[in-house]
């Protein structure tokens, strides 16, 4: 029996039992055709493959036996599980001070001074060009 085959298959099956457990029962048909049955069709095929059945189920029934205990013992206490406590992060989440308009105003007017200096330096430049040629 490989030993890494088996933990690894164990903690495979159980996430695959607790994301069954605790998903939104309106949602679970998502869970199921995304999640469950291409990680499920996977581990058949690699069990296949490599033919290590024996620690496949075996990784099963442990996770079965594991996932079975920790519902009877604390998940069945929870409350069920709803997308009420889902928030959406937004612009009004991260605290970005708003500029005030005159202070925009004066950033506008900075960067019209700016712009014009510019310019004034291009056409000099530009004249210069000329009078050497």
């Amino acid at each position: 029996m490989n030993w890494p085959n088996l933990l690894s298959l164990t903690l495979a099956y159980l996430v695959l039992a607790f994301a069954l457990l605790r998903v939104e029962r309106k949602r679970r048909w998502v869970v199921i055709v995304f999640l469950e049955i291409p990680v499920f069709i996977g581990i058949l095929l690699w069990a296949d493959f490599r033919q290590q059945w024996p620690e496949t189920l075996v990784g099963f029934v442990s996770a079965s036996g594991l996932a079975s205990v920790w519902w009877f013992t604390y998940g069945r206490k929870l409350p069920p599980p709803t997308s009420d406590n889902i928030a959406v992060w937004g612009e009004e989440d991260l605290k970005i001070p708003k500029p005030k308009p005159a202070q925009l105003q004066a950033e506008i007017e900075r960067l019209r001074a700016d712009n014009e200096q510019l310019e004034a330096e291009l056409r000099k430049l530009k004249g210069d060009s000329k009078s050497n040629q």
